[in-house]
């Protein structure tokens, strides 16, 4: 597992007069004016990547801050954009944004404030690589995880070997795609100057489900990030992808009833949620939905979930058969770990 993005903010108050003067040249200039009058409707600054030759960090001036993004993995150790190295493999956003300004200040001339605690963050990407056995089986599992949709989740977007869940969500989004032929792609690009990838690495790779959980903007308005330490992202990743699959104990439909009945507070509580699966099988998630009054709903549901039925289970009408495979797939955490289990 490891941290595959970083967004963050430095005041500018940070900076000598003379620092925001040269931090304000090194970017190009975005204007809006109106052809009529002339009149410049607002200025701002452009993206600039920051040059060099295996690191993919990119900044911005702002009216009032220095913006600066991208992943932490390329600037820790060997730049490993799959596995990571450093602070980026250990969850550890401290040091993650350590090793970020620590880069961005010798290329760019710029003395960044050595307390993190100054810098803002607006967004962490967590991201964990599943070994499943070949290709074909990432794709199956990717076709399992296109139907996961209830309560917060919704696929908003499919492409190729990708699935995203809420990617306009400024709070929590998901990306699970298959990261064999991702890597393939990017390191035949032209443009790709990161890690060199071995033969054997990029035939491993395809063994791996990558699962991306993007903590956004709100997020961050809502959670000091000082206070979160790596069990805290492992958790939010867990939580996020585990309530998508469901139990790995409930392996078929037969095992519904009897578990229902398990963790139900009574038999009546037990009766009523089994009512509402047998409906959701019968008539769909959308028309189940529709048939009881929001509270009664999401009720049931929590008796459902309590039972290990995931969301690929609700959205289907049926205990999906290789949803077990997922969530019983190893957690890789690096080349010798995806080495070890090929």
């Amino acid at each position: 597992m490891l941290l595959d993005w970083v967004s963050f903010r430095v005041p500018l108050a940070s900076f000598g007069h003379e620092q925001i003067i040269r931090l304000r040249q090194l970017t190009d200039r975005i204007i809006r004016f109106c052809p009529r009058t002339g009149d410049v409707r607002y200025e701002t600054c452009a993206w600039e990547s920051i040059r060099s030759d295996s690191h993919q960090i990119s900044f911005q001036v702002g009216s009032c801050d220095l913006r600066i993004q991208g992943s932490p993995a390329r600037v820790c150790g060997d730049g490993d954009a799959v596995f990571g190295s450093g602070a980026s493999a250990a969850l550890d956003l401290s040091g993650c944004l350590k090793s970020m300004a620590f880069y961005a200040s010798k290329v760019l001339e710029v003395i960044l404030p050595q307390n993190v605690n100054a810098y803002t963050v607006t967004r962490v990407d967590v991201t964990g690589n599943l070994y499943l056995n070949g290709l074909s089986s990432v794709r199956d599992a990717l076709r399992i995880l296109r139907d996961c949709e209830g309560g917060r989740y919704r696929v908003s977007q499919q492409a190729g070997d990708s699935v995203y869940w809420s990617h306009l969500s400024r709070l929590r989004s998901g990306k699970a795609y298959a990261k064999g032929p991702h890597l393939e792609y990017l390191t035949n690009s032209s443009k790709y100057s990161g890690r060199v990838y071995t033969a054997d690495e990029l035939e491993q790779s395809n063994n791996l489900l990558r699962l991306e959980l993007k903590l956004g903007r709100e997020f961050f308005s809502r959670n000091d990030w000082r206070l979160m330490n790596p069990d805290f992202f492992q958790k939010q990743w867990t939580n996020y992808f585990d309530r998508m699959i469901g139990d790995s104990e409930m392996k078929n439909d037969s095992d519904v009833k009897t578990r229902i009945f398990t963790v139900a507070p009574s038999e009546g509580r037990a009766k009523s949620a089994y009512g509402c699966w047998l409906l959701i099988q019968s008539e769909g998630w959308e028309r189940a939905q529709e048939s009881f009054v929001r509270s009664t709903w999401y009720r049931h549901l929590k008796v459902l979930r309590d039972a290990g039925l995931g969301d690929a289970d609700l959205s289907s009408g049926k205990v999906v058969p290789l949803r077990r495979r997922i969530l019983e797939a190893q957690v890789i955490h690096s080349w010798a770990d995806l080495s070890n289990a090929a």
